[in-house]
Parts: structure tokens; sequence; C-alpha cells
């Protein structure tokens, strides 16, 4: 796994990307940003798919919980396309990990994961 981070004046992350290079595929992992509509996440996302791309990948891929609604919008305003829907995954990874939340943002059930991807050329 690898990423990228974005500091500000201070030093301090400010926004900050893991992703993971596998069979010709670039899975992004995790990606925040503690300050919205600054490009933040735009940055770190053309990063991540230019690694792919000198990397000979052909598909990066993200996945997000179905509350998500702003994940979704900022990756498809991005070139990501709805690729697979995997029905109950989040009920099966609370078996392993309890703490994940039963009720997501705006008051919506977390069940399942949704997968981004995007052909890269």
């Amino acid at each position: 796994m690898a990423g990228f981070a974005v500091l500000d004046d201070d030093a301090e992350i400010i926004g900050l990307i893991t992703y993971d290079l596998r069979d010709g595929e670039c899975e992004i992992i995790s990606l925040n940003s503690t300050k919205e509509g600054k490009g933040i996440g735009t940055t770190l996302v053309s990063e991540v798919e230019r690694v792919a791309r000198e990397n000979g990948c052909k598909l990066l891929r993200v996945t997000t919980t179905n509350d998500n609604f702003l994940a979704l919008r900022f990756y498809q305003k991005r070139g990501f396309v709805l690729h697979r829907l995997i029905c109950g995954a989040v009920d099966k990874a609370r078996k392993i990990k309890p703490e994940i939340p039963l009720i997501g943002n705006d008051g919506i059930p977390i069940r399942d994961e949704i997968e981004l991807a995007k052909i890269l050329d």
C-alpha cells in the first residue's frame, strides 16, 4: 500500500490518500480531506491516477458504502462509474469489526458496498 499527503503551511496533513496497485488495477483504499471544496481530494485522486497509468494499470477502483452520497457524487464527477454492488457486505464486515455503525449519513442504514471504477486509457 502507498499514498500521498497534502500539507498546509504549518506542515499539518490536510489531505491523505492511500492506494494499492495489483494485477493491472489500482484500488483507492482511503481518501480524507479536512478542507472540502479546495481541490485537495481531486488533486490526490489525480495523482493516484497518474501513478496507476505509469504502472500500466487499466482500471482504477474505489469502494464506498450505500449511505455515502458525498463520495458517490465526488467520484462520479471525476469520471468514475458505478461498477458493482456488493449487497450485505457491511453486515458481513460487522461480524469481524462490530464497531461499524448500523446507521450512517442522513440516517441511512449501512448495509452494502458500492464499487466505482474508472477505465484508464
